[in-house]
């Protein structure tokens, strides 16, 4: 007899905590944080400390009212670290680590950029660490991004569970989110070049659980664009274990979601976050830019 689901409860820990220069008022009790009473392009080195540390708590954080230049969301980018890869695209003219993520109001697709459930570039050797995107025109309503907290998902694990993934590698690779974007879009994804191509297909195998460098926090690193084997097992032996673990990380309980406003930075922790676009703003502009701060070797 199948039992009906039971919603995750327990080990729920997104309080806000005390700060001397910002204020974070969380957004879910999942993740997800508000940061109030500063100005990203004007931060002190102690305030700026204070976002580091929200953004290790909370998981993603995001700002409102910040009126950035390309030039100032690449300043404020470099304070967490040189830009990572981008395999897609080489970014806006004079500032190559800008990305632009925009879907014009004619534009009807079925294979939204960033339409499914992923950690950004899991496919590196050095997957991003953080990943940031800003806003400059927003649907009036539609075009929500949601985001799924990995280390809340495994911790919600059975500890025999935790135990069988704990050696386990995963086999990170675009080739198969690929093929479901050309299929859908009826076009090949464009690539920034033939190598970024071969590196994005070829792909690297990770840690499946991975320990976060700052906070030492376990977490899984699968999810359902770019996890496409198990070192050592076969296809069918991994494609169940993979599908259970991209089911289990997106539960509604370990999400939280994000209505965009014109002039957001939003941050997240990509070695810990799942995030997804969504395509519901048909007839709608949306503009945003992104940014990518380079990783270390998941471990």
């Amino acid at each position: 007899m199948q039992e009906v689901r039971v919603t995750p409860s327990g080990a729920f820990d997104n309080h806000a905590r005390s700060y001397r220069h910002i204020v974070a008022r969380p957004l879910a009790a999942a993740m997800g944080a508000e940061i109030q009473g500063v100005d990203v392009r004007s931060l002190s080195d102690e305030a700026f400390a204070e976002v580091q540390d929200a953004l290790w708590h909370h998981k993603m954080i995001y700002f409102r009212d910040q009126p950035l230049s390309h030039a100032e969301h690449e300043a404020f980018s470099l304070r967490w670290g040189p830009f990572g890869t981008d395999a897609y695209t080489a970014g806006v003219p004079d500032h190559p680590d800008v990305q632009p993520v925009i879907k014009e109001a004619d534009k009807r697709t079925k294979a939204l950029f960033g339409g499914s459930w992923h950690t950004d570039s899991a496919f590196l050797a050095r997957p991003p660490s953080v990943s940031t995107l800003y806003s400059v025109e927003i649907p009036p309503y539609g075009g929500d991004t949601a985001w799924a907290n990995t280390v809340l998902a495994y911790n919600m694990l059975s500890p025999t569970m935790q135990a069988m993934l704990a050696p386990l590698r995963v086999h990170m690779s675009a080739q198969v989110n690929f093929a479901t974007q050309q299929r859908l879009e009826g076009k090949a994804i464009p690539f920034a070049s033939d190598e970024k191509k071969t590196q994005a297909f070829d792909g690297s195998f990770h840690p499946l659980v991975r320990t976060h460098p700052h906070s030492g926090e376990k977490a899984l690193f699968v999810d359902e664009s770019y996890a496409v084997g198990i070192e050592g097992m076969t296809s069918a032996e991994a494609a169940p274990l993979l599908a259970f673990l991209s089911a289990h990380i997106i539960q509604h309980a370990f999400t939280c979601r994000l209505r965009w406003e014109p002039g957001m930075l939003v941050l997240w922790d990509n070695r810990i976050c799942l995030h997804h676009a969504s395509n519901d703003y048909d007839g709608y502009r949306r503009e945003l830019y992104r940014t990518t701060v380079q990783g270390e070797t998941p471990a």
